[in-house]
């Protein structure tokens, strides 16, 4: 039935249809598209996750008994065991000797206390068979009590430097009438609050009692720093009150002066429009006839990056009271007339006065990699009794005078501190100063390099380079320095200098060490007329127990 029935269908009738195609069409096929037909939905039910549930109390009837278990022992490490005493013993060429002893108690929670002597001493000849002695030796006694509200400390201090140039064609014989001797002694006693609430009065007091060359020049101190809180400000509060006697030993042909200072300076600090400033206002005043002297101290300060970048500057005012012990302690061949020791003749006293400088600055503290810091800092301001040191030569002395003048100083410092690995670490620190005006015995530029090697802690090898730039000088012949019957001008050539330091521990007791000075042999002035000692070296051994 099915093959007959085909003949009764009908097919469709496609007619023909003629293209024509024009120059320049091009034939595309539209893109195709679907219609998202996939229904979506949202389930709305949600799984109750709850249950319900019945502690069922019942015995076991077991006899097993269980162990009690011992109460546990918490032992803290075993603490190191401390060596309290340690002496070293050093010998080198150029006649050096050197000594030190060194005691401190053990740990305490309330008391320690100690002592540490130091010795030094060299003696050599220049080129012109002239003898250079030098010789210091110190020593430092301290004790701590520490009570639940209070830290009392005391301190006693003796120093002692001589120093001695002395040659055959010197107007005097005795080589003894030559050396200069500044002995001085310091007893102090501090007391410390230990008090923790901001609310409540903090305090640091200080006093002591100094004495050079046996009533030559005394100092009598008495200091406190008071700190407070009060509305959510930090305040405080330094005071300092000083007499200064000179010339006080009856025997002096010099007349005594007495003279008072008091110093007094508040201070708070703040934030403020993203800023830390510390604001603080100084005020000085001597019994002579100085004005007084009225400061204040502006500090701004800024993290750019937490712990990696700081910046902060402002406006600063430092001072210093020149004494014969400050004196003394930068130029040792400074005059001695007056300070209680044998001189054959002459009369020069020193004037001393203060130095005050007013800068502004601004400086940068940055950690550049977690081994590698910088820090640099640039201040200009002026400097009022800007000291120097003169030449002032009379019939049988050459020694130093001190003189002041005004300037205008600009001063750049950078320190570069950087671990290169776990044996290798590099220091470095550099100074350059400039002033409007010709300043003695000062250089413009200096620098410190020290490349310190650690082996283990076994082996420490320490080299070191530091530069000075070239100084002028000026010597004067005359018993003062406002009547100079002459004047001469020198240039000293910039120094360099190169050591090396070699320490070995051979066990925890006993240690050694070679210091090798000087290994470019310069031999430059230090001061005008006094030269620096050559290459030296030392040997010297430690032991603790």
């Amino acid at each position: 039935m099915i093959l007959f029935s085909t003949s009764q269908l009908l097919a469709q009738d496609i007619g023909t249809t003629e293209v024509r195609v024009v120059e320049g069409f091009i034939p595309s096929i539209s893109e195709a598209s679907r219609l998202n037909e996939k229904a979506a939905f949202a389930d709305t039910i949600k799984k109750v996750r709850t249950q319900e549930y019945a502690v069922v109390e019942t015995d076991l009837k077991s006899d097993y008994k269980i162990r009690l278990l011992k109460a546990a022992k918490v032992k803290a490490d075993k603490i190191a065991q401390l060596q309290s005493t340690r002496v070293g013993l050093g010998f080198g060429s150029a006649w050096i000797t050197k000594a030190s002893v060194l005691y401190n108690s053990k740990r305490s929670k309330k008391m320690s206390y100690g002592v540490l002597l130091n010795h030094f001493s060299n003696r050599y000849y220049d080129d012109s068979n002239a003898l250079y002695k030098n010789g210091k030796n110190n020593m430092h006694l301290y004790g701590k009590k520490i009570t639940a509200s209070h830290v009392f400390m005391a301190n006693l201090d003796y120093d002692r430097r001589t120093v001695l140039f002395w040659n055959e064609n010197s107007t005097l014989s005795n080589e003894e009438n030559y050396r200069n001797r500044f002995a001085y002694s310091k007893i102090s006693l501090s007391v410390v609050s230990k008090e923790l609430a901001a609310d409540k009065l903090k305090y640091y007091t200080t006093f002591f009692v100094s004495d050079l060359n046996e009533l030559s020049e005394n100092q009598v101190h008495l200091g406190a720093n008071l700190s407070k809180t009060i509305k959510s400000l930090p305040f405080s509060l330094e005071i300092e009150l000083d007499n200064y006697l000179r010339y006080n030993n009856p025997d002096s042909k010099f007349e005594s002066a007495n003279i008072l200072s008091f110093y007094f300076s508040p201070s708070t600090s703040f934030t403020k429009y993203g800023l830390d400033f510390d604001l603080g206002l100084g005020l000085h005043y001597l019994s002579d006839d100085t004005p007084i002297d009225v400061f204040p101290q502006i500090k701004a300060s800024k993290e750019l990056v937490r712990g990696v970048l700081l910046v902060y500057g402002g406006l600063r005012h430092k001072q210093q009271m020149h004494t014969l012990k400050s004196l003394s302690d930068e130029n040792p061949y400074i005059h001695s007339y007056g300070t209680n020791q044998a001189i054959f003749s002459g009369k020069a006293s020193h004037d001393l006065k203060i130095t005050g400088t007013d800068e502004l600055y601004f400086a940068m503290r940055n950690m550049l990699s977690k081994d590698e810091l910088l820090e640099c800092g640039v201040a200009y301001g002026t400097v009022q009794n800007f000291a120097y040191f003169v030449n002032n030569h009379d019939l049988n002395y050459n020694r130093f005078l001190v003189n002041y003048l005004d300037v205008k100083q600009l001063h750049v410092n950078v320190n570069y501190v950087r671990k290169i690995n776990k044996i290798i670490d590099l220091n470095a620190n550099a100074n350059y100063y400039n002033w409007d005006e010709e300043v003695y015995h000062k250089p413009n530029l200096t620098f410190n390099v020290m490349v310190p090697i650690n082996l283990r802690n076994k082996i420490k090898v320490a080299p070191s380079l530091s530069f000075m730039d070239k100084r002028k000088a000026i010597s004067s012949f005359g018993s003062h320095l406002v009547s100079l019957a002459s004047q001469t001008n020198k240039e000293f050539p910039s120094q360099i200098h190169i050591n090396l330091g070699m320490y070995y521990n051979y066990t925890k007791n006993i240690s050694a060490y070679i210091n090798l000075n000087n290994l470019t042999n310069s031999k430059q002035d230090v001061w005008d007329g006094y030269f620096e000692v050559g290459f030296n070296g030392v040997f010297g051994l430690n032991y603790s127990f």
